[in-house]
């Protein structure tokens, strides 16, 4: 094995997870509803998780099992922004919706355009710079293109560390085009996110503040046991119309 092999992509087993699965199992809630007690420790975890990305008290949040599954539902917030109440009735017959991510981008994003029934062909996949992250210039470019060739730009995902290589998108500038042209920003941020919590690398993520919804895992830098992620939307009352 390589020397600098330090294991797959996988939550650290701990003794605090053992007892967390001994509680899961005895508890057997329904996060559906009612007066369950982990429905407060889930609403604890995303009031806290609000503050460290600086999301206003009126922002919404999710504890879901990954990172896939939470672009997979802030895609679907950006998709009603986008098409409104009628999506829930027409689907995506309306109009086509064009949605753009990093060629570096997880699998995650084409799979959630497929299974939003919008396709992959419907994803943009914007070429990368020297250091992998997105070229926001060509991602101006393709924008332009669609909107000149009669179709609907409707979301950008970011990728804060991508799986590959790391890297981390220009929030700022994916923030500014998205105000342009009003588009949803959605930050993938499975890999990365979670360094807003060191004092020293924090900066690189200036601007995450601004996106309107953030997707990160618990089950990675956090050593939190398999499957724990968190989905933050900027817009509470959007992100419960979506789903109502």
């Amino acid at each position: 094995t390589q020397p600098r092999f330090w294991g797959w992509v996988h939550g650290s087993g701990t003794p605090s997870g053992i007892v967390a699965q001994l509680l899961t199992g005895a508890i057997n809630a329904n996060m559906g509803g009612r007066d369950h007690a982990p429905i407060y420790i889930e609403r604890q975890v995303v009031q806290w998780m609000r503050e460290l990305f600086a999301y206003p008290d009126s922002a919404s949040g999710l504890i879901c099992t990954g990172t896939s599954s939470a672009t997979l539902l802030g895609l679907s917030i950006a998709r009603f922004r986008a098409l409104g109440q009628a999506v829930r009735e027409q689907g995506n017959s309306q109009e086509p919706l064009i949605a753009y991510c990093s060629a570096q981008a997880h699998v995650s994003v084409q799979k959630a355009m497929e299974l939003l029934g919008m396709g992959s062909a419907s994803l943009r996949l914007v070429p990368v710079r020297e250091d992998f992250s997105m070229d926001c210039q060509a991602l101006a470019q393709m924008v332009d293109a669609d909107i000149a060739a009669g179709v609907r730009p409707f979301a950008v995902v970011s990728s804060v560390g991508s799986v590959n290589t790391g890297a981390i998108d220009d929030l700022d500038a994916i923030n500014a085009l998205c105000a342009e042209q009003g588009l949803w920003h959605h930050v993938d941020g499975a890999f990365g996110a979670l360094i807003i919590l060191s004092d020293q690398l924090s900066p690189r993520l200036r601007g995450i503040e601004r996106a309107d919804s953030i997707a990160f895992d618990y089950h990675k830098w956090m050593h939190v046991t398999y499957s724990a992620a968190c989905l933050l939307v900027k817009d509470g009352d959007l992100h419960h119309r979506t789903f109502a």
